[in-house]
């Protein structure tokens, strides 16, 4: 598949979101009862469910479930993270970018959010935006492979920076990705072009087998 039409899949650590929307529990003191209401251990109940939801296909359901944590844990910025997905999922593109803002806001440390504005920024044509996003990101996150993947196709596709792109690109291959084999060739084709360019620049001429008569 061409990389110039490739999705770029928003990425979610399931875990590493539970985990900051559960937040630390607690030990229950002795007078407590097994049913006290507990607005943090519901949201990551909720959380838990949303996250299920999405990965089948069921959008709704998790807009909804996540709606719902956030009544419940308005300071939590993960849950509009993933709100944001969906909402960019279904084309509602503004609202998406609100809850990314919403998440750096309560959390600036949420790469993910930084990741997700950068994918709207680059569909939009706002590529300064996306490259400072992106680079956010990486700031906050920097084994994030997704970004690098995403970075490099800005900067190759978008930016004409080749050295560039493939710095992240080689970062996508030494992390592992699902896709370094694909990404490899990417990288001996622009190592090629780069070669190309230096001959060009060294014999601006070219070699024509001698001078015109």
């Amino acid at each position: 598949m061409s990389r110039r039409w490739r999705l770029a899949v928003a990425w979610t650590a399931a875990a590493w979101l539970l985990a900051a929307c559960a937040g630390t529990p607690g030990r229950v003191a002795a007078t407590d009862t097994a049913t006290a209401p507990d607005p943090e251990r519901d949201a990551a109940a909720l959380f838990a469910r949303a996250l299920l939801a999405q990965d089948a296909g069921d959008d709704a359901a998790s807009t909804a479930l996540l709606r719902e944590v956030i009544t419940l844990t308005p300071d939590r910025a993960a849950p509009h993270t993933n709100l944001g997905i969906l909402l960019r999922r279904a084309g509602r593109v503004d609202d998406a970018v609100m809850e990314y803002e919403t998440a750096i806001r309560l959390d600036p440390a949420d790469a993910a959010a930084y990741h997700n504005l950068g994918l709207i920024y680059r569909s939009r044509g706002a590529f300064a935006d996306a490259e400072r996003a992106y680079a956010r990101a990486l700031e906050l996150r920097p084994t994030q492979a997704d970004t690098h993947y995403n970075l490099g196709i800005l900067y190759e596709l978008y930016l004409n920076r080749p050295q560039d792109a493939l710095v992240h690109y080689r970062a996508v291959v030494t992390l592992g990705s699902p896709d370094a084999d694909t990404i490899a060739g990417w990288i001996r084709t622009l190592e090629r072009r780069a070669a190309q360019d230096d001959d060009s620049r060294r014999d601006p001429g070219g070699d024509r087998g001698g001078t015109p008569g």
